[in-house]
């Protein structure tokens, strides 16, 4: 079955309604090469940029100036899998490719603060601009405006004529997308939550193959299809022929300054200020220099190139001399190369290590582990911690935090005794999160956090729930909840607690850690609430059906509150009544992903009110999901030593695949069993892949079968295209 995504998360194209939407859990985002990624930055002005280090599953904080860590978020759950990084100077996105989950920290409150699931089978993508933030969903077209902090939606979806391709920011708040099928570039912008076409530019003919980066003002890109380079700033388009072919083309997502690099295979091609009559310069690429997919990033007059083989990266002028050589100690994987901050960014993330390299060309190391300046250690009692009472949009970030230990959540205080109000304000200890010292060795061992943190507020009352921490070496003990004047610890089973002898009226914020016997996970943090005694009436209507092996459709009759804007709190729920997360949507229907195949769920609907002022849940009947989905997007593609290499996307629950052989080439090769493994990640998409040695004189087709843990198996997926070889003679 064909899925579509509605808004930002998983749906399906068969029976789903065009404003279903479903809306999961954060993770940290970054751009994928290999096992990790850089971070992409909106607009930063502080100087500190976060690199995801995909070997201990966490994200490090790097001073521009120095090359310091300054902080670390750990992120255990997403340890070596490719991850894109987006931030600003408020938040930070991490993208775990191989999952599909996107994860937010609210930097400000120093939290992890929501979590949105996206298909993995799909091509999602995220940027940011000021307080903007947008998932595009390329394969499908569409594009939605969300809340950076908690990742829900905020408006309408815009939908284009899919494919997609680019998705950045320039530095003017317009987010360029290219629509190949229309031959088109479109310019989006953000206002009042919705994402809107600003302009429209014919750049090719239609289902022309083009590809785009975004410039600090515009666009520009390659036509593959007639050898083109293509401009666009100030609503006109511009186009010059390359002289060569741009068949195999490549460019970087986000061009910073006015120099173009397009990399081809053995070649780079660079052109200044696009427009009519520019020159375009080119050299060739030396051999054994260069990645053979590399892409080339300019720098300060400077074109960059990786060697992840070598562990370095060369500098070549426009005419390509080769003036630099910048090396990654023990980089032990691929490099991946942005500029941000004014600098260039060299990380290689399956080792951890990094360089920085400035505007005069002076390259300085990263050292993840070197603890940064200032006295070191965790926070001493009364520093950082839980906001004073009347101060909660304002945690202090604590001013030495060591590589190791996670960003400071609020500190414990005392529970406050039943009706009794909230005890008087204090200052204990703040809890380590994450381990401290700097080797990172408890931080890799305690959990992660439980985010999203949901609060419902009630009559003098608040209902907190949350997701289940990922715990890598051993069983979750307790959550620790927390807000200014009290906390209570629940053990680690529970997913909620209630509040009680709250002020109607005031304002309150919750904060959640787990624990392990290794010590504290990182703080989540949820949206601030208002205690009220007029909540609003429960929907009515709720009914779910089952849409795949591991997503849930739901819909409901819209809540009228008497003129006040509502939004819904869904929850799924097992028969022995554990509650599996909570989403919530401004629309009365949903599309719940991530669930386990062969689940029975009930789903519980409540409205909310901006205060966080909550109904009586309604409930729908039980369904019960189909067991493994069978894998998706299959394809092949035969080597030039004749191997064949067949591709495809994960399934959920399965731990091996049955790869079958069809067409004539069933008479060669028998069907093969593969144990799921690492992915491949080709063109930003994470695949799993089996190998068929010595193609023939033979045509060729596939299907794939998953199997779970307990031997059941999937259908069989839809079968790849026919394509046909012969043999070199």
């Amino acid at each position: 079955m064909r899925q579509r995504l509605a808004a930002v998360i998983r749906g399906v194209r068969s029976g789903a309604s065009s404003g279903t939407i479903v809306v999961l859990s954060l993770a940290l985002v970054c751009t994928v090469f290999g096992a990790g990624a850089m971070g992409r930055a909106a607009q930063l002005s502080d100087g500190l940029v976060w690199l995801w280090d995909s070997e201990d599953g966490r994200a490090n904080e790097v001073n521009t100036q120095d090359g310091g860590v300054e902080a670390v978020s750990n992120l255990p759950e997403s340890a070596g899998h490719p991850v894109e990084v987006t931030q600003t100077d408020e938040y930070l996105i991490l993208h775990d490719l191989e999952t599909g989950r996107m994860t937010s920290i609210d930097l400000t409150q120093m939290g992890f603060s929501g979590q949105l699931d996206t298909d993995q089978s799909g091509d999602f993508g995220l940027a940011m601009s000021g307080d903007s933030a947008v998932v595009v969903d390329r394969q499908g077209g569409e594009v939605r405006a969300i809340d950076p902090g908690t990742l829900q939606a905020t408006g309408e979806a815009l939908n284009l004529p899919g494919p997609l391709v680019g998705g950045q920011f320039d530095d003017e708040g317009v987010l360029w997308l290219g629509a190949p099928t229309q031959g088109t570039v479109v310019g989006i912008t953000v206002a009042d939550g919705t994402a809107e076409v600003r302009q429209t530019v014919p750049v090719a003919d239609p289902e022309d193959d083009v590809d785009i980066s975004v410039l600090d003002h515009g666009v520009a890109g390659v036509n593959r299809t007639d050898g083109t380079l293509i401009g666009v700033r100030g609503g006109e388009a511009v186009e010059i022929p390359a002289g060569t072919d741009l068949a195999d083309a490549r460019l970087p997502a986000r061009t910073t300054g006015s120099q173009l690099a397009v990399t081809l295979p053995g070649e780079v091609l660079t052109v200044a200020d696009l427009r009519e009559g520019a020159e375009v310069q080119s050299f060739e690429i030396p051999e054994g220099t260069a990645d053979e997919d590399a892409v080339a990033v300019p720098y300060q007059g400077a074109v960059y190139l990786p060697s992840s083989a070598d562990g370095v990266v060369r500098a070549f002028t426009l005419d390509g001399e080769q003036i630099e050589v910048v090396t990654v100690p023990d980089a032990g994987g691929r490099l991946e190369l942005e500029v941000r901050e004014g600098h260039l960014f060299v990380n290689a993330p399956e080792s951890g290590n990094a360089v920085v390299v400035g505007p005069s060309g002076e390259a300085q190391v990263v050292d993840e582990y070197q603890p940064p300046p200032g006295p070191g250690g965790a926070a001493t009692p009364g520093e950082g911690g839980t906001p004073a009472p009347g101060q909660e949009g304002t945690a202090p970030r604590a001013p030495d935090l060591q590589p190791g230990t996670e960003l400071p959540g609020p500190a414990p205080t005392p529970t406050p005794e039943p009706g009794g109000g909230a005890p008087p304000p204090v200052q204990p200890p703040v809890v380590p999160a994450g381990g401290s010292g700097t080797s990172g060795a408890a931080g890799g061992n305690t959990p992660g956090a439980p985010v999203p943190v949901l609060a419902q507020a009630g009559d003098g009352s608040v209902i907190v729930s949350w997701y289940e921490a990922f715990s890598p070496t051993g069983v979750v003990d307790g959550y620790v909840v927390s807000w200014a004047g009290g906390s209570v610890t629940v053990p680690g089973t529970e997913r909620r607690t209630v509040v009680e002898g709250l002020a109607n009226g005031t304002a309150y914020r919750f904060y959640v850690q787990a624990t392990n016997a290794f010590g504290a996970g990182p703080t989540a943090v949820s949206p601030e609430v208002r205690p009220s005694e007029q909540a609003p009436p429960a929907p009515r209507g709720v009914a779910a059906e089952a849409r795949t092996a591991s997503s849930l459709a739901v819909e409901w009759e819209p809540v009228d509150a008497r003129g006040e804007d509502v939004d819904y709190v869904v929850t799924a729920v097992t028969p022995d009544g554990g509650r599996i997360g909570t989403r919530t949507t401004t629309e009365p229907e949903i599309v719940l992903t991530a669930l386990a195949p062969g689940q029975t769920y009930l789903v519980e609907v409540a409205a909310r009110t901006g205060a966080g002022v909550t109904s009586e849940p309604t409930a729908s009947e039980p369904v019960t999901l189909p067991e493994v989905p069978a894998p998706q997007d299959v394809w092949f593609e035969v080597a030039a030593d004749s191997t064949v290499h067949v591709y495809w996307r994960a399934s959920p629950g399965a731990v091996r695949y049955v790869v079958t052989p069809g067409a004539s080439g069933a008479r060669q090769f028998a069907p093969v069993t593969v144990d799921r493994g690492e992915p491949r990640v080709v063109d930003r998409v994470p695949y799993q892949t089996a190998a068929f040695p010595r193609a023939g004189d033979n045509c060729y087709q596939f299907t794939v079968q998953a199997v779970d843990a307990d031997g059941n198996t999937s259908e069989d997926s839809e079968p790849s295209d026919i394509q046909c070889h012969r043999s070199p003679n």
